[in-house]
């Protein structure tokens, strides 16, 4: 099936607008705006989307960075040389086919055609999957092949968790997923059988979390639901959300996220930072105003000489329109003032909060304007997930070897209750890029799980290797570690300028969303844009993945389009367009 990563809330086909524009701009401005200056607020992927198109409609970039690299959660570090090197994916690391705009975007700069699949538990990209599990033995199993199947367990809980829990009233599985197929995309339906479980006369899913749901419709018993939790599916146990809301797993589900996941060889973060050096003509893309070979870092850098670890510290509105923007450079403590006449802000949203107080008392008072009560309230009471991943460069992918005893796999990809909980095993050699060796994620772990590896002592590494080593008593893991620039380790709740990994909604907080992803749309349809324009990933209704990012900035692409006196292109309705039919609905 082709599915298409709609949302249900809003779902606006992103992917077709983007096929449609081919090599013209998605939207237009008026001539009279060409060179306007727009301050994109982080260089992530979002922030790098916008900024390119922008940059394609006539109108001036000018980015800002608090780090020291382009990316934001896209992060791929190189360990080791080209050639027997590998990249280690810190952030967003597995992209779902569905995620149509992002591929868009992926085909766009190049990276498309050196993707491999992605080692998911229990896909044949993963060749071999293990999960430990109340201290049994472990369980092992490979997807291709019959000499090692899949335990008719596994198989059975998969089964009921489509037919029981997802089929039928009132979440319709297979009619949703149906309508989020190519060739028979059918938003009226999307939005009837969404809006149901959303509102329905006062009655909402929206208050329940991912465990209450399983036990009230699954038919599982507490041991069941633990199992699933567990091994899950896709990309594997599914236990760290349950306290998510309910309407968070199914977006995810019905828009075929969890599946068919590609692992980007030339590194993630090479979308964005592409987007940032290449010119437009150079991507066979059009381009408005500026000359050839313009990119998003010339025009920034026509502004800003340097525009790295420069952190925004303060935003104000200025009565006649635009804004003054106070930041300084994180390395030298030097202050700078600038005047935008748009601002799009990429980061945590919470971090906005934090500069509301900024620069003493009548700062609040300044920047309460950008956005209504009730969306600060969403913005303060937004949550967020950590993630801690621990990983390990290897002489070579040793886990394709087979034991000669019982022919298993030498070390598989393993889902554990212990202390690594997940651990994945990645391999480039199919890589058409420098980089071709291998390495293990030692551990990828969520929330509670993620916070059990802070601080120095013992090294998290080394917990990992004894775990996995009591595991699998043949490996030697740490023989197959290379001698140098071996591992890397990243808490995304401990990186500067960020508050976690990424934010995941609790049960009761629809309205919130719907708030915070609804601002780029103030003052549209009063004939009066606001020019401070809110995208990224805490703005999407599936943060967590990159689809969500690119979505939020076209939003933003459009809007800014609107402020500078200019409209989608004809026959090309943008979301802006779409918004009075498809719009989130607004609890009661």
């Amino acid at each position: 099936m082709d599915i298409t990563a709609l949302i249900p809330d809003f779902p606006f086909e992103y992917g077709k607008f983007l096929k449609q524009s081919g090599q013209n701009t998605l939207c237009n401005v008026s001539s009279t705006h060409y060179g306007k200056q727009v301050l994109i607020v982080g260089a992530g992927v979002s922030g790098m989307v916008c900024a390119y198109e922008l940059m394609r409609m006539g109108l001036h970039p000018v980015v800002l960075e608090a780090a020291d690299r382009i990316g934001g959660r896209l992060y791929s570090k190189k360990l080791g040389s080209p050639g027997n090197g590998v990249i280690c994916e810190l952030g967003g690391m597995r992209f779902p086919v569905s995620a149509k705009s992002l591929f868009h975007y992926f085909g766009k700069v190049g990276i498309e055609p050196n993707m491999g699949n992605f080692p998911n538990p229990g896909t044949e990209a993963a060749i071999s999957t293990v999960v430990d599990y109340k201290g049994e033995s472990p369980v092992y199993y490979e997807a291709a092949g019959t000499s090692f199947p899949k335990p008719p367990e596994y198989e059975q809980i998969e089964e009921e968790f489509f037919s029981n829990f997802l089929g039928g009233n009132p979440f319709y599985f297979a009619e949703m997923e149906a309508a989020m197929t190519e060739g028979s995309i059918d938003l009226t339906k999307i939005k009837t059988i969404w809006n149901k479980i959303v509102d329905d006369n006062g009655v909402t899913w929206d208050d329940k979390s991912f465990l209450r749901a399983l036990q009230e419709l699954s038919g599982w018993d507490e041991e069941k639901i633990n199992l699933f939790g567990q091994i899950g599916f896709g990309t594997g146990g599914w236990n760290t959300d349950f306290p998510n809301s309910i309407l968070e797993l199914l977006r995810v589900i019905y828009g075929g996220l969890d599946a068919d996941h590609k692992l980007a060889y030339d590194g993630a973060s090479s979308l964005p930072e592409r987007l940032w050096s290449m010119s437009a003509n150079t991507l066979g893309d059009n381009l408005t105003h500026w000359p050839a070979g313009t990119t998003v870092e010339t025009l920034t850098r026509q502004a800003i000489a340097d525009p790295f670890c420069k952190q925004v510290q303060h935003i104000a509105p200025q009565p006649g329109g635009g804004f003054v923007v106070k930041f300084i450079d994180t390395r030298t403590q030097e202050a700078f003032s600038r005047e935008f006449d748009c601002v799009i802000y990429t980061p945590h949203v919470r971090v906005l909060d934090k500069l509301r107080y900024a620069d003493g008392p009548a700062s609040l008072e300044q920047m309460n304007p950008f956005l209504p009560q009730g969306t600060w309230e969403a913005v303060m009471n937004t949550h967020y997930m950590q993630s801690t991943k621990i990983f390990a460069s290897t002489t070579s992918p040793f886990w394709e070897e087979r034991d000669p005893v019982d022919g298993k796999r030498k070390m598989s990809v393993t889902l554990s209750d212990r202390l690594t909980r997940g651990t994945y095993l990645v391999d480039y050699a199919g890589s058409q890029g420098p980089y071709r060796g291998s390495g293990l994620f030692l551990s990828y772990t969520w929330n509670d799980d993620a916070l059990k590896f802070q601080g120095q002592t013992p090294l998290p590494q080394d917990l990992c290797t004894n775990l996995l080593e009591s595991i699998y008593p043949k490996a030697n893991l740490s023989d197959f570690y290379t001698g140098s620039d071996t591992f890397a380790k990243i808490s995304w709740e401990n990186e500067p300028y960020h508050l976690g990994a990424f934010k995941m909604n609790l049960p009761g907080q629809y309205e919130y969303q719907r708030r915070i992803f609804s601002q780029f749309m103030t003052g549209v349809e009063e004939n009066d844009p606001y020019g401070f324009i809110l995208a990224g990933d805490d703005v999407s209704w599936t943060a967590g993945w990159a689809e969500g990012a690119v979505t939020t900035a076209i939003n933003a692409i459009h809007k800014t389009a609107v402020l500078f006196g200019g409209a989608s292109q004809p026959g090309n309705p943008g979301p802006i367009d779409a918004w009075n039919v498809l719009k989130p609905i607004e609890r009661s």
